[in-house]
């Protein structure tokens, strides 16, 4: 299959970029807001993959601040918990979450991370 086409199985709107961005996030609904810290396996202009020391439930609305090389701030985004699932027994958790309320400076970072990186010529 040419690198132009989509799978037909493949759902995604966005591009899936691998990078170990650090990101702060807590559960929103939480009424003590506790943050931790992470990396994350990938991002898209939808959503991220990241991973934590504990299990997130499904459905459950997270707040994170996501540091990049691109901007000097934090971006802040919300998103909901699609999946969380065991990486490795008792101590790792992957998470993947779907992104909403993304604010007009956090959607145009996650354009630049995505046009940045999958428009490397040493991209994967």
């Amino acid at each position: 299959m040419s690198p132009d086409k989509k799978s037909v199985n493949e759902r995604r709107l966005y591009v899936r970029i691998n990078k170990n961005f650090i990101i702060r996030f807590c559960q929103k609904d939480n009424s003590i807001l506790k943050f931790e810290v992470s990396q994350i396996e990938n991002i898209s202009r939808t959503g991220i993959c990241f991973t934590s020391n504990s299990f997130l439930e499904p459905g459950c609305n997270i707040y994170l601040e996501l540091r990049t090389p691109y901007v000097t701030d934090m971006i802040s985004l919300e998103g909901q918990v699609l999946d969380s699932h065991e990486k490795v027994k008792g101590l790792i958790y992957q998470n993947r979450l779907k992104f909403f309320n993304i604010s007009s400076e956090a959607a145009d970072i996650l354009e630049k991370i995505e046009n940045y990186n999958h428009n490397r010529t040493d991209y994967p």
